[in-house]
């Protein structure tokens, strides 16, 4: 069985980078919605953005499943009151998809006492280690959504810069919600215009809708490559560099900073209360 399925310290960062890669597949950074009535958080982004990351660790760590169950709740509930719980469910399918199939795969492969239903058997340790893992990628996944839905890219990025992580990481970050938007649109305009030439009729079968497929998946490939390349130059001729920053991030506010020290031992409490459980 692969090995960070039956291993918690890695559980948390394939985790983690599954949630950022799905993010940036949905393009939501980059399809920020305004709508009337929406209000974003009155919390400063970089304490939204401390207490995403340390509840995520935190959610790792625990051992029992009614925690996480709780903060996805809380999540939803803070969707609701903020009236985008339809984009924010949106978003929460591929991580759904995600966490169900490692709970399928822990029941089927993990465990020693076995329960035998006929056609297929389960493990009792698997069905509950598998469930603790479910809890913990949904619970995960909300939290980064809410975060993304609530914070524009910009934001996120320039407090990054504040938070001192590396500069690389900043840039490749930024350069893939781009290069990602440029490969969606332009798989857009090439299924249109296979749609418009019968590339996808019944007339065709199986065989033949697929070949057009992978035909039209070659083009993809190599004109999103294309036009990724004509972006970096676009910004290169408009004097962007590294370095360059698009905002001034203000000082921290003294509440702000204030609430962000007690949510962030609060946090730690329940990590504690979670082990001493």
């Amino acid at each position: 069985m692969i090995e960070w399925l039956t291993r918690d310290p890695l559980n948390g960062l394939v985790v983690t980078i599954t949630f950022f890669i799905s993010l940036i597949l949905g393009r939501y950074l980059g399809q920020k919605r305004t709508r009337a009535g929406f209000k974003r958080f009155m919390i400063d982004p970089r304490i939204k953005l401390l207490i995403s990351f340390l509840l995520i660790i935190s959610i790792t760590l625990m051992n029992h499943w009614y925690f996480p169950v709780v903060i996805t709740i809380l999540c939803a509930v803070i969707a609701l009151k903020l009236r985008i719980f339809r984009d924010y469910s949106k978003k929460l399918t591929f991580p759904l998809v995600l966490a169900l199939f490692i709970f399928a795969l822990q029941g089927f492969t993990y465990g020693v006492n076995k329960i035998d239903l006929g056609i297929i058997s389960i493990y009792t340790e698997g069905i509950e280690y598998g469930f603790l893992i479910f809890t913990r990628v949904f619970a995960s996944a909300s939290i980064l959504i809410l975060l993304v839905v609530t914070t524009s890219e910009n934001e996120l990025l320039e407090n990054m810069r504040w938070f001192r992580f590396p500069g690389t990481m900043i840039e490749i970050s930024s350069f893939m919600a781009r290069y990602i938007k440029t490969f969606s649109n332009e798989g857009r305009r090439l299924k249109l215009a296979q749609e418009s030439r019968c590339g996808f009729s019944r007339d065709l079968g199986f065989t033949g809708r697929m070949y057009n497929t992978a035909s039209l998946c070659g083009a993809l490939i190599i004109r999103a490559f294309a036009r990724s390349e004509r972006v970096y130059k676009a910004m290169l001729s408009r004097a962007w560099h590294p370095q360059l920053r698009y905002s001034h991030i203000l000082p921290l506010n003294r509440n702000d900073a204030v609430l962000g020290i007690i949510l962030s031992f609060g946090i730690i409490g329940l990590v504690v209360f979670d082990r001493v459980l």
